[in-house]
C-alpha cells in the first residue's frame, strides 16, 4: 500500500515538473508580497486619515496649519523672544503677489452693538495705524484708507482726549474727505469743532445748482447758485450774508 501510494503521488523531476513548481512558489511569494502591501497601504490611509482628522480639529493648544480653518478657545499672542529685539515688523502679511482682485486680509467682527472687528493699540509715543498707497502702474487710483459705514453706523469715528481727532494733510490732493449719501460727511466736535488753514482759503464752500433749502437746521451755511451765501437761523428762515 505504501509503495503504492508513493508511486502514485511521485513526479518524474523534469524540466516541466521544476517550471510549475518554479510558478507555483512564486505564485505563493506574490500573494504574500500583495497581502505586506495591502496592509502597509491600508495602515497609511489609516494615518492619513487620522491626520486630516486632527487637521480638522485643531484647536487650543495645536499647530496653525496653513489652508485650513483652524479654531482656538483661547487668545493667540505673538512676542519677540528676548525684550528689545528690532523687528520691522514683527508679523506681515504679504499679498503682492496676488490677483488685482484678491484681498489680503479680512477681520470680521462680532455681531454685537458693541462688537469689535479689529483695535489697534498704540503705545507711548506710537503711531496706532499708518496706511499708505499709491496709483498703479495701470492708472488705479490708490486709496491710503477707505471707510464704510451702512444701517446708521459710522464710517469713521475718532476721539482724543487732548491730541486732534482727524489730521488729514496732502502735498498735492485731499488730506481727507468723507461722503454721505443722506448723512454728514465729516464731523468734528472738541473745543473748536473745526480748525481750517490754507494759502488759498481757510475753508470752502461749494456753490450749488439751486436756490438754497426751503428749511434747514439752525447754524447751516449754504452757498447758491449766484455764489450768494445764506446763513440759516433755523426752519425757513435764511439770511443771505454775501
Amino acid at each position: 500500500m505504501n509503495d503504492s501510494h508513493n508511486e502514485r503521488d511521485a513526479v518524474p523531476a523534469d524540466g516541466g515538473t521544476s517550471g510549475v513548481l518554479r510558478e507555483s512558489a512564486q505564485s505563493r511569494t506574490t500573494r504574500r508580497n500583495m497581502l505586506r502591501r495591502g496592509g502597509v497601504v491600508a495602515a497609511s490611509v489609516a494615518g492619513l486619515t487620522l491626520l486630516d482628522q486632527r487637521r480638522a480639529e485643531a484647536g487650543t493648544g495645536g499647530a496653525f496649519i496653513l489652508g485650513n480653518p483652524n479654531d482656538a478657545g483661547a487668545t493667540t499672542q505673538l512676542h519677540v523672544t528676548s525684550a528689545g529685539t528690532t523687528l520691522n515688523p514683527l508679523f506681515r502679511i504679504d499679498g503682492t503677489g496676488l490677483s488685482g482682485t484678491s484681498t489680503s486680509m479680512i477681520v470680521d467682527g462680532p455681531g454685537a452693538l458693541r462688537g469689535i472687528a479689529l483695535q489697534v493699540n498704540g503705545n507711548s509715543g506710537g503711531t496706532g495705524i499708518i496706511a499708505s498707497a499709491a496709483d498703479g502702474a495701470k492708472g488705479t487710483v490708490g486709496l491710503a484708507l477707505s471707510a464704510s459705514g451702512s444701517n446708521g453706523a459710522d464710517a469713521i469715528h475718532a476721539a482724543s482726549d487732548k491730541g486732534k481727532g482727524v489730521t488729514g494733510t496732502s502735498s498735492s490732493n485731499t488730506g481727507v474727505a468723507g461722503t454721505s449719501a443722506t448723512g454728514t460727511g465729516v464731523t468734528g466736535k472738541g473745543k473748536r469743532g473745526g480748525v481750517f488753514s490754507g494759502k488759498a482759503a481757510g475753508i470752502q464752500l461749494t456753490p450749488q445748482a439751486g436756490t438754497h433749502p426751503v428749511s434747514g437746521s439752525k447754524g447751516d451755511l449754504f452757498v447758491d447758485h449766484n455764489t450768494h451765501l445764506f446763513f440759516c437761523r433755523g426752519g425757513t428762515t435764511w439770511v443771505q450774508l454775501a
